[in-house]
């Protein structure tokens, strides 16, 4: 039978040998091998056989000659095999115990390893998780936080302004504001919120919704828009974005990995208080495609609750897209390409004419006292 490997004490080498049980005269054991060497004969009795190899899956047998350890390793399978085939039962049952005890070695090795690997891999494939899945896990968590945390991270960003010295609190541009926030309010469809509309004395082309209601205009977007209906749309749009969450949704998001997951399990008591701090720059904050759209069809819904033109929706963005100097912020954060106005202009078209209640406003006033206020020193 091959194979074995002989490790011959008498050159210090070790070579490859074929194997031979004979049960006559008590039993030997022939080994011999094609390097013109004398085949060696051993007596069974004379023979000690254990388990070896890296594995534990190799039989070892040893015996004394002459003073020195001849060893001798079987490592091939049908071999080993074979030996438990020839050998009297007392070896042979002793091979069979090591074999099955080498099987179970092996499914342990197995497992532990596939355990070790998910334990080393347990972070990759949370992180993984996490990104797959982090539009839902943020969905989950926001759901969750009670619209009094809107309120409240809306009051702390209002104080902030308030204590800015940009707030602007009389004039044209703030009675255009609130003149035609008296004409969304009724139909808006949610109550949880006390909408707030300000102006900001700030010459960035910009609007924003904080959570909890607070809408902000700048009056850099003042001074650029053509028509109140320009102002009407931007505020429809930004009046969807705070009743959809869509501010306090991009926050969170923003947050991060390890806050977002803590809170999936709890939402702390100081939750407000984080996050009014990561709504430092809430005028910078950006929407996904999905929640622009949504505040367009809301806004253009709105608008039609509201009796007052959609057109303006479109013409400020059309309008906005044709600046050849930098992109204005409200574009920044708001991105207008071709679908997006095309499927604007759907919306409209498919709700149909409605009544229109035009407000009287004097729209050239209001640009003066915002150019005049971005003028002042």
């Amino acid at each position: 039978m091959d194979v074995a490997v002989l490790h011959d004490p008498l050159t210090g080498k070790s070579r490859r040998v074929r194997l031979t049980v004979s049960l006559r005269f008590q039993g030997t054991l022939s080994i011999e091998d094609n390097s013109g060497n004398p085949t060696i004969e051993i007596a069974l009795s004379d023979l000690s056989f254990s388990r070896g190899g890296w594995r534990g899956d190799a039989i070892t047998v040893t015996w004394e000659r002459e003073g020195r350890t001849w060893a001798l390793t079987v490592d091939d399978p049908p071999t080993i095999a074979g030996l438990v085939k020839d050998l009297p039962p007392a070896y042979s049952e002793q091979i069979r115990g090591w074999q099955k005890q080498s099987a179970r070695d092996r499914r342990w090795s197995v497992g532990a390893q596939t355990v070790g690997a998910l334990l080393f891999l347990l972070p990759f494939l949370l992180v993984i998780a996490f990104f797959v899945m982090r539009d839902r896990i943020v969905d989950f968590v926001v759901a969750r936080i009670p619209t009094s945390v809107d309120s409240e991270i809306g009051e702390r960003m209002y104080r902030r302004l308030a204590g800015s010295g940009n707030l602007v609190e009389d004039g044209p541009a703030v009675d255009a504001l609130r003149a035609l926030s008296r004409r969304f309010i009724p139909h808006l469809p949610t109550k949880d919120f006390a909408f707030r509309f300000e102006v900001v004395n700030d010459a960035s082309v910009n609007a924003f919704a904080a959570p909890g209601g607070l809408v902000v205009v700048h009056t850099g977007l003042l001074a650029k828009a053509t028509s109140v209906d320009e102002l009407a749309g931007v505020l429809s749009h930004e009046i969807v974005h705070a009743t959809r969450r869509h501010s306090l949704r991009q926050i969170i998001y923003d947050l991060g990995l390890t806050t977002t997951i803590s809170w999936v399990f709890s939402i702390p008591e100081g939750a407000s208080v984080t996050i009014a701090g990561a709504a430092m720059n809430l005028s910078e904050l950006k929407f996904s495609r999905d929640q622009e759209s949504e505040a367009d069809a809301g806004g253009v819904e709105l608008l039609e609750k509201a009796k007052l033109p959609a057109g303006g929706l479109q013409s400020i963005f059309e309008m906005l897209a044709r600046e050849t100097a930098d992109i204005p912020a409200f574009l920044s954060t708001h991105p207008a390409d071709e679908q997006r106005l095309a499927t604007l202009e759907k919306l409209v078209s498919e709700r149909g004419p409605w009544n229109v209640e035009l407000l009287t406003i004097d729209w050239g006033a209001v640009r003066l006292d915002a150019e005049t206020r971005l003028k002042q020193p």
